[in-house]
This record gives C-alpha cells, sequence and structure tokens, in this order.
C-alpha cells in the first residue's frame, strides 16, 4: 500500500503463525494493523464481515432506556455514521473500506461534535497466496483526516498483495 513508508512500530500485540496485530505511528497518525490467517476467500470474508457488522451495529437505532419525553430511540445523525465503499484494484483484488469518525480513545460510535474528534479509514482485504486476511486503520485527527482523505481513499486503492 502506498503511502506507510513513514510509519514506525510502536507496540506489537501478538505474533505468531495465527494472526500479527500492531500499532504503528506517524506524527499524529496512527495505523492498527491486524493479519489473520484464513484458510480460503469463504473464511476471509466472514471475518471480515463480522467485523464490518460490529461496527454497523454501533450506528443502529435503538431503543432509548428511559423513552419519554426527549425521545423513543437514541440515533446517529447521517453526517457522523461510517460510508461504506468495496472497489477492486488494478491487481484484481478486491479492497471493503469504511471511513469513520473516532473518539479520544480511538474508538467508533462517535455520534456528536465533542465526540468525533479523531476520523479514519478501516480498510480490509485477502491475499489468497499469504492465506491471510488484513485490517488496516489508519486514524489521524479530524481537520487534517479530512483535508487529505484523498490520499486515504488512493491508499486503499493502491493495495496489492505479494
Amino acid at each position: 500500500m502506498n503511502g506507510l513508508d513513514n510509519f514506525k512500530i510502536k507496540d506489537v500485540y501478538q505474533e505468531n503463525n495465527k494472526a500479527f496485530r500492531a500499532l504503528y505511528g506517524d506524527k499524529d497518525k496512527i495505523l492498527r494493523v491486524e493479519a489473520i490467517t484464513q484458510p480460503n476467500q469463504f473464511m476471509a470474508d466472514q471475518y471480515i464481515n463480522a467485523d464490518i457488522s460490529q461496527v454497523k451495529g454501533l450506528f443502529t437505532d435503538a431503543l432509548a432506556p428511559y423513552p419519554g419525553i426527549a425521545s423513543n430511540t437514541i440515533t446517529c445523525g447521517k453526517e457522523y455514521q461510517p460510508l461504506y465503499f468495496k472497489t477492486i484494484t488494478e491487481n484484481k483484488l478486491v479492497v471493503t473500506y469504511f471511513i469513520a469518525y473516532l473518539n479520544s480513545n480511538l474508538t467508533y460510535g462517535s455520534c456528536n461534535e465533542s465526540q468525533a474528534v479523531n476520523k479514519g479509514i478501516s480498510i480490509y482485504f485477502y491475499c489468497l497466496k499469504e492465506k491471510k486476511a488484513y485490517h488496516f486503520e489508519i486514524i489521524a485527527p479530524r481537520k487534517p483526516f479530512e483535508s487529505a482523505i484523498n490520499s486515504y481513499i488512493n491508499m486503499a486503492r493502491s493495495i496489492k498483495c505479494n
């Protein structure tokens, strides 16, 4: 993937024959990497779809714990909901990604201006030769991310497997 040259490793959470999980940094940007061994495309798709479904669930309307005067449901405004995309790279690699707001704890689910302090792109793909599903998250403070959003999208579209 283009644009990752300046990221330096900060921490490795897991490294074995089944998974690699690590955190990288570049000034004010963070890159979270996850590579999971998956025997085939079907299993990788299941892993990817489950992960994306978890994020989608954060933004689904829910019943208010105390329904009444103010509202019967808890909703997240459209302007704060993730945008989901799927693309096919020049190398015929299917890449799924979404762009979403994150809070100061670097978690998804921010639905108001005061919480949506970061923004990120979450990228998923499967490399058949390696038999690995990949998940890359690039996170930056909101304004710098938004001013360079096309470069992040181009990163997702530049992915290729070895």
